[in-house]
């Protein structure tokens, strides 16, 4: 079967890529005054500079909620539906450590464990990785938000063990969930390339469609094989 599908609309590839800008601005000014990498109005600066990129992720989550609550109930519902299928995926982590370690030594040694062998159980739009992903994301996300508009604006009423509490945790879910984003997502995103694409390229969201039905064969059969028939009618 030819052609492509519709993965990522126009108003969620946007987010994504506020967020993606955002976020790494967010880390990389945080991460340098919090290390002491820079000081006096360096560190000023930059502090300056991680406010309004804050203010800036937080607007656009807010307005995403209140202009396309479709597509976040879609997005929450995808990522919290997790069926014997989803599970499943984890006992091999879908394949991926065949992929990266298939003809070397090391594989001759590891594919005697359950975790080192080929294939996938059938996923949805989203696999079981993408899903915990998904759901890291969303935690984050109203995590670092409420501690940090709460450490900037009411400091003071939080008391010395909120502060130390709220910084802590803004911190460090902070660099946990950029290091995991950033070692374990982005790399096995850019191997899924035509999704990779899909999310990034300038124009329309799609993948091939057999890219779709290797992949994700649930999501397409439930969702795209379902459109096209009930307009064929």
């Amino acid at each position: 079967m030819k052609g492509v599908v519709l993965r990522h609309p126009l108003s969620s590839r946007i987010m994504h890529f506020v967020n993606m800008v955002c976020w790494y601005i967010l880390f990389l000014t945080g991460a340098a005054v919090y290390f002491r990498l820079v000081s006096g109005a360096e560190a000023a600066m930059l502090m300056n500079v991680h406010i309004l990129a804050g203010l800036v992720l937080t607007v656009t989550v807010v307005s995403y909620l209140l202009i396309a609550p479709d597509r976040v109930f879609l997005f929450l519902q995808e990522v919290l539906n997790w069926d014997r299928d989803t599970l499943a995926w984890w006992k091999n982590f879908g394949g991926y450590p065949y992929r990266f370690l298939k003809g070397t030594k090391l594989y001759k040694y590891l594919e005697r464990f359950w975790f080192a062998k080929p294939g996938a159980p059938p996923q949805s739009k989203y696999n079981a990785g993408q899903k915990l992903l998904g759901i890291t994301v969303v935690f984050s996300l109203a995590v670092l938000g409420l501690t940090g508009w709460m450490l900037f604006f009411f400091r003071q009423a939080l008391g010395k063990d909120g502060v130390w509490l709220f910084f802590n945790a803004h911190v460090w879910i902070a660099i946990l969930v950029t290091l995991f984003v950033t070692f374990v997502h982005v790399p096995l995103v850019v191997i899924n390339w035509p999704d990779f694409v899909s999310m990034f390229r300038i124009g329309s969201g799609t993948v091939p469609v057999e890219w779709a039905i290797e992949h994700n064969p649930k999501w397409f059969e439930r969702d795209v094989v379902e459109v096209v028939e009930s307009r064929k009618d």
